[in-house]
């Protein structure tokens, strides 16, 4: 790559997608991929990880129910870690949630994203948190 197109990779906003399903993973990376820097990961665990030593993303897409950490759980954990995070986090979820889940959700603010959704509800969702200054604390 170019140092020109490296420069403007770069001058991208990230987003970071969770999710622990990899259709629903690949499925946002092409939604969102032609205008956003996207990475993925399929594990709340393998997230937290990565974001102890990269937390440079300017919105979190994240699945609500998960095997190994639940994004609830994750959200806990972001906030000891990278409080300045939190008003970048999308739920991804996909219904059937447990009480805890519902009453999790009615308490963080944010939107929320149910599945199955539309490409362009995904794409207008994150261009309008990512143009309109001041809506993620950016």
């Amino acid at each position: 790559m170019t140092e020109k197109g490296l420069r403007e990779r770069r001058q991208r906003p990230r987003v970071l997608v969770i999710d622990d399903e990899p259709s629903v993973v690949a499925t946002l990376r092409r939604i969102l991929g032609k205008r956003f820097d996207v990475v993925g990961m399929q594990s709340g665990r393998e997230a937290l990880a990565l974001l102890g030593s990269d937390d440079a993303f300017d919105l979190v897409l994240c699945d609500l129910m998960m095997p190994d950490l639940t994004g609830m759980e994750l959200y806990d954990q972001v906030a000891l870690s990278h409080p300045e995070l939190l008003p970048r986090f999308v739920f991804v979820t996909g219904g059937g949630t447990t009480l805890r889940a519902r009453e999790f959700l009615a308490h963080v603010p944010g939107p929320r994203i149910d599945k199955p959704f539309l490409p362009e509800q995904i794409l207008g969702l994150a261009e309008q948190l990512l143009t309109t200054p001041g809506l993620l604390n950016l």
